[in-house]
């Protein structure tokens, strides 16, 4: 048996590792780290349950994740109407991709840019910021966490600026640019200043600490399609925003006011072939076309198109391209919905229950070669 001693001091010795555990742990309870995965601003999903004269829902929920991104950064109310300021010139509230970066075209957005590469809601030059990857240019929360993160560097200025000067200084556009949009980033803010950011749900990941790698992770984008297949995807992202219109939409553009959804591909496919392959304009027939190949579901790519059938029917009823996964994998389409929306991109998971047919144009010649 162990004496009184050793007893002692093998309790001692169990006891000290287990001390130091219960301590360390409670260091690290008290004091939230930072980590790579963890985003320094995120932005809020859900409605706004706002009207705004002039701005749309999708141009609300912008305004408000910069409001609710800077009140979880704990910025001045200055600043926040800076981020908004800047946000209303740069892009009016949306966040948009644009041609001349191809692979932004594969990411949900609201309309093209045609300045330079400049994408998203803050217009950032691809040439410029494009080392993080396209998929951080195109998520909002990205871009506001990267103005907030400019003021941060300002230093004492972001807050002896005005809220228009600090936007100058930031984004270094034309001198007053921004002054006209301090009202209405004002009203914005005072719309959205009272939630609290701690309840906010986490739609998309904001920037990651400094020193982390840009993280992009597998995207299949434009990037990886054929030359064929970002073509089709450029020449139909031009109409993004254009209203449904049953019957709309030729080799010219939309008819009647808009497109449907054989109208935006048979526009897509003939000058992405260079007006070699005239589709018809009915989604079964594009879908049994001669220049139509039969690929398998699992070897999609982008600009590929996909038709719908409905369980029971023999015919398709609606027609969509193809634009690759989004950054967690989830599968896009870009197509005219219905009557009531505009062309758009959407899940794919959204026509869940629907056979799902995918083609692939070739051009060919008259004996049938491509």
């Amino acid at each position: 048996m162990m004496n009184a001693t050793s007893k002692t001091t093998a309790a001692a010795a169990i006891l000290l590792p287990i001390t130091l555990l219960v301590l360390l742990l409670g260091v690290i309870a008290a004091e939230p780290r930072t980590t790579c995965a963890t985003p320094l601003g995120t932005s809020a999903g859900g409605p706004t349950g706002q009207t705004v004269a002039g701005l749309t829902e999708a141009q609300l929920r912008l305004a408000r994740d910069g409001v609710v991104i800077g009140k979880q950064r704990r910025m001045p109310e200055s600043v926040i109407i800076a981020e908004l300021a800047a946000q209303g010139v740069e892009s009016g509230f949306r966040n948009l991709a644009n041609p001349s970066v191809p692979e932004s075209l594969s990411y949900p957005n609201d309309g093209l840019s045609h300045d330079h590469d400049s994408v998203g809601p803050h217009q950032l030059r691809a040439g410029v910021w494009g080392s993080v990857g396209i998929a951080k240019l195109m998520d909002p929360a990205y871009q506001i966490n990267w103005f907030y993160d400019r003021a941060e560097q300002s230093g004492a200025a972001a807050q002896q600026l005005s809220p228009a000067e600090l936007a100058q200084h930031i984004e270094q556009s034309a001198p007053n640019a921004y002054a006209g949009q301090i009202e209405l980033a004002r009203e914005l803010y005072q719309r959205f200043a009272d939630i609290d950011p701690r309840t906010t749900s986490s739609a998309s990941a904001g920037a990651a600490p400094r020193g982390c790698g840009s993280g992009a992770g597998s995207v299949l984008s434009p990037a990886e399609a054929s030359t064929f297949g970002r073509t089709v995807i450029e020449h139909a992202s031009r109409w993004i925003g254009t209203p449904y219109v049953w019957g709309g939409g030729d080799i010219n553009g939309p008819t009647g006011g808009g497109v449907d959804c054989s109208g935006l591909t048979l526009y897509a496919i003939y000058h992405a072939s260079g007006g070699r392959i005239r589709l018809p304009h009915y989604t079964q027939a594009q879908q049994d076309d001669p220049s139509a190949v039969v690929v398998p579901f699992a070897q999609r790519a982008p600009g590929d198109l996909i038709f719908f059938t409905s369980p029971g029917d023999t015919d398709s009823h609606h027609v969509g391209i193809y634009l690759g996964p989004d950054e967690q994998g989830r599968d896009l389409l870009l197509h005219a919905p219905q009557s009531g929306q505009t062309v758009t991109t959407t899940l794919l998971s959204g026509f869940a229950g629907e056979r799902m047919d995918v083609r692939r144009y070739e051009i060919r010649d008259r004996a049938g070669a491509s």
